[in-house]
């Protein structure tokens, strides 16, 4: 069995390839040229300790045919069992163009199968139920990101070959050590509740209804790719990495609260009053010095929460799941505070 990944360095790719490397095949990496990025791929090749099975091949998503040597494409062309598709940076900034040459790559090998690792930001500002099976639904897309993605997987969609699509959630650190690579999402809020501590406990924050949020950790997601993506079918197929659980904003950051020692905060305002409080004069420039950049705090919430029937009955069978966060959010915050403070 043969793979090709894009982003096999990223967050999620680092823990996918260890859950690849279970099975058998080479591993074929795309690594951008560069000295940097040949010096994080030899990092993670370490970490990975596969040996000659995780094999660095040069290209850039922004390149048509992703750059790749020819002769590589000729060689390998029917024995590429499947590709991944994780690296989203690219796409983000030019919508799209990224996955449109992977997919160009993947058909001239006459790949397998195509497993692209999407978002539930492609609900956009959906209200209500957002389902696995739905994708253009009119919705507004209301940040680059949303647009990029939702362009992503329109490419993949209409791909001459067999294709399948993953949408995690808000991915945050390993559930069982925290570790993560980069600042994003909630993390932006940690510094927030770290200040918070020196308040008096008693007292709670107030803050705006914040709305639902929905967190995953990393190896879950890892995890649940590589199951899903060997599964002997159907393809077609959407699958939503998410945690079952409702839960809202001040909920979860409740839990890394406790963590800090921080006030509870206490949802008691509408949401446009944040908007107002962010149209007040130095909020620009207070908001970043604490750790929140302005469009997190804007984009902090979902509009919908997300089905996930398919991810259900094909994990149903494995110990795959998705812990509760209160179990792991000590661990969460413990790594951030010995590692990024």
């Amino acid at each position: 069995m043969g793979y090709l990944v894009s982003g096999a360095t990223g967050f999620i790719g680092r823990f996918l390839i260890p859950e690849l490397l279970k099975r058998e095949g080479d591993i074929h990496v795309l690594v951008r040229p560069g000295a940097e990025s040949a010096d994080r791929f030899t990092c993670c090749a370490r970490e990975w300790a596969g040996g000659d099975r995780v094999r660095p091949v040069r290209g850039d998503l922004g390149a048509p045919g992703l750059g790749i040597d020819p002769s590589w494409l000729a060689e390998h062309r029917g024995s590429i069992d499947h590709v991944f598709h994780l690296a989203s940076s690219y796409d983000s900034a030019e919508r799209g163009d990224g996955t449109r040459h992977l997919v160009e790559v993947a058909e001239q090998v006459n790949a397998g199968l195509l497993h692209h690792v999407s978002t539930v930001e492609v609900a956009g500002a959906t209200e209500g139920l957002f389902t696995e099976d739905m994708f253009d639904e009119g919705q507004t897309l209301t940040t680059p990101i949303q647009r990029a993605k939702f362009e992503a997987e329109r490419i993949v969609r209409k791909a001459g070959l067999p294709w399948r699509i993953y949408r995690p959630s808000i991915v945050i650190g390993h559930s069982r050590t925290g570790e993560i690579d980069r600042i994003d999402g909630p993390y932006y809020f940690f510094r927030l509740l770290r200040m918070g501590a020196q308040l008096p406990r008693i007292l709670p924050v107030l803050v705006p209804k914040l709305g639902e949020t929905n967190m995953v950790p990393v190896d879950f997601v890892a995890r649940a790719l590589n199951h899903l993506a060997h599964l002997p079918g159907p393809n077609g197929t959407t699958y939503h990495l998410v945690d079952p659980r409702r839960q809202s904003v001040a909920e979860a950051l409740n839990l890394f609260a406790d963590e800090a020692g921080a006030p509870h905060l206490v949802e008691v305002m509408p949401k446009r009053t944040l908007d107002m409080v962010l149209q007040v004069p130095g909020a620009s420039w207070v908001l970043p010095r604490v750790g929140v950049p302005r469009d997190v705090l804007e984009h902090s919430e979902f509009t919908c929460w997300f089905d996930c029937r398919n991810t259900t009955a094909a994990l149903a069978a494995t110990d795959i799941k998705v812990p509760p966060l209160a179990g792991y959010a000590p661990l969460i915050w413990k790594y951030w505070i010995e590692n990024w403070v």
